[in-house]
């Protein structure tokens, strides 16, 4: 019986004979090096593995049209330099540019997609082998070149830098190709990132000497749209791709500067200028200009007044109110006022000494004062406020608005009864709590971290007025947030900070305790933990 189950097991049965073996891709048969792949790691599995990506690119290539113009440039385009030692294994011709609308195609996206993920593996295989040869140049140039026209910057930028801090240092690039790199990480920071002092102190690190970059430079630094478009028609496609990223922004700039400076212009002039059709301009940009035959004018005058979110920028003296704050003096628009707070509507009827045109407080600081009306300018829009989104790494923020800036303002719509206002400050109010507790809890060993957080939580705390019930809801979720974030330890090093705080200093002793008293009943460990966003219940 065992000698006949043995021969059962081992040979296939007819059915299962019959089958067909499965068609896996063989490029995504390879797994990422990082997850344990360790097939990559060979030089001929790499060389092999490259041949098979270039092959399935030449084809992808060969199906997106015109075939003998890419097969030509195909030919022409070499990596490798002619004062590069040949090798057989290494010496594909790699395209160098193709058609950006054939790689936008979505019957594309998956074979772009395959190629990609192909690419990431083949170069974490030539980083987990520290392999710094010509055949490594390469494949990155050719991930490089490629990943610029898909505008992928995720997959372009470190092998950029790759490329320059680990293989160039031990395998010299030629000139052109380092030239062609260095002028692309230079466009990147200053196009993509916008970080224009770090891209002039790339060129001057590596002494680029290109005209054209140096003129795109020279047109991101002074906002000139119509230099910068002059560049990227003269560069080639690769740099062009990713000078695209700063386009719509200087054409932004380019048509506000058009809309302060003029009352009419020429449509010709107005589409050269923007590189722009003037159809693509109302569609795209959404400019609220006029065509009037060869001429884009602004719009006729309308009546305005009648609309609270049209009327405040009307220069109408008649409708501004003038506001005393202790020294300061505000004026403001009656739409703004009278559309957000019932106090104010009220103080613009007859019977009120404020319908006059001109109130005064003498017990609220100007600062706030000054936050408040802001917020409510910023109402007066077509814009709808949106709550703010959680920070992703809060700890690591360098500039933070206060807590009490925006409890402050909140008190000030409870006083003047702006319950739309203060619903959407209740929002931000929430996020920021949230973003602290979380800031003190992921800096348990910042100590300056720690301390900053502690008086932003005790200064919004102490400007609250715990008689009011909205506010006293706010006070019990800070003291709670706050105690579940705060590193214990780093509570004693705040001990001058708090003396000026003593509210807050009670609330927190008293959560503390309860805490205590809790743990001594479940003999449990006391453990801090990390909650989740607060909500306003909306």
């Amino acid at each position: 019986m065992a000698s006949w189950r043995s021969r059962e097991l081992n040979e296939p049965s007819k059915q299962w004979g019959r089958l067909k073996p499965a068609q896996i891709d063989p490029l995504e048969e390879m797994g990422l090096p990082s997850k344990s792949e360790t097939r990559l790691k060979s030089a001929k599995a790499q060389e092999g593995y490259y041949q098979l990506i270039a092959e399935r690119y030449l084809s992808f290539c060969s199906e997106a049209g015109e075939r003998d113009e890419l097969l030509r440039r195909f030919s022409s385009l070499g990596l490798e330099s002619s004062n590069r030692k040949k090798d057989d294994k290494c010496s594909l011709l790699i395209p160098d540019t193709t058609s950006a609308e054939s790689l936008r195609e979505p019957s594309n996206t998956k074979t772009l997609s395959i190629i990609m993920s192909a690419l990431r593996k083949l170069r974490e295989g030539i980083v987990a082998s520290k392999r710094t040869d010509d055949f490594a140049i390469q494949v990155y140039l050719f991930c490089i070149r490629l990943a610029v026209l898909v505008k992928q910057p995720e997959s372009y930028h470190a092998a950029i830098l790759h490329l320059l801090r680990k293989i160039h240092p031990k395998q010299n690039l030629t000139m052109i190709e380092l030239q062609e790199v260095v002028a692309y990480l230079i466009l990147d920071t200053a196009c993509r990132r916008r970080e224009l002092s770090e891209a002039y102190s790339l060129r001057q690190r590596y002494a680029l000497r290109d005209k054209k970059v140096n003129d795109a430079l020279y047109a991101l630094a002074h906002d000139n749209f119509i230099l910068f478009h002059r560049v990227r028609r003269a560069v080639d496609g690769h740099r062009a791709r990713i000078m695209e990223w700063a386009e719509p922004e200087l054409r932004l700039h380019t048509l506000k500067c058009f809309g302060r400076a003029y009352l009419g212009v020429n449509l010709k002039y107005l589409e050269t200028a923007t590189s722009s059709e003037w159809d693509e301009l109302k569609r795209r940009d959404g400019v609220g200009w006029e065509l009037d035959g060869a001429n884009v004018t602004d719009k006729a005058a309308s009546v305005l007044l009648s609309d609270f979110r049209t009327a405040w920028p009307l220069q109408t003296g008649d409708e501004t109110v003038l506001i005393k704050v202790k020294d300061e003096e505000f004026s403001v628009h009656r739409a703004v006022l009278s559309q957000h707070s019932d106090y104010f509507r009220a103080a613009g009827k007859t019977c009120y000494d404020e319908s006059g045109g001109e109130i005064a407080f003498d017990n609220i600081d100007p600062k706030y004062f000054a936050l408040f009306l802001g917020v409510a300018y910023s109402y007066s829009s077509i814009i709808p406020h949106t709550t703010p989104a959680p920070a992703a790494n809060p700890e690591a923020q360098s500039q933070r608005t206060p807590m009490r800036d925006y409890v402050e303002v909140y008190k000030l719509c409870d006083r003047f009864i702006c319950p739309t206002i203060a619903a959407y400050i209740i929002r931000c109010i929430h996020a920021l709590i949230g973003d602290r507790h979380r800031a003190l809890y992921r800096s348990s060993l910042d100590k300056a971290q720690q301390i900053w957080c502690t008086k932003d939580f005790a200064d919004a705390f102490e400007a609250l007025e715990l008689n009011h019930v909205e506010q006293q809801r706010l006070g019990n979720l800070m003291i709670e947030y706050f105690c579940e974030g705060l590193y214990h330890r780093s509570w004693g090093a705040t001990e001058k900070e708090m003396q000026k705080r003593p509210a807050f200093v009670l609330r927190v002793s008293c959560y503390f305790a309860s805490k205590l008293a809790l743990l001594a009943e479940q003999r449990t460990k006391l453990k801090r933990k990390e909650l989740k966003m607060p909500t306003s219940g909306e």
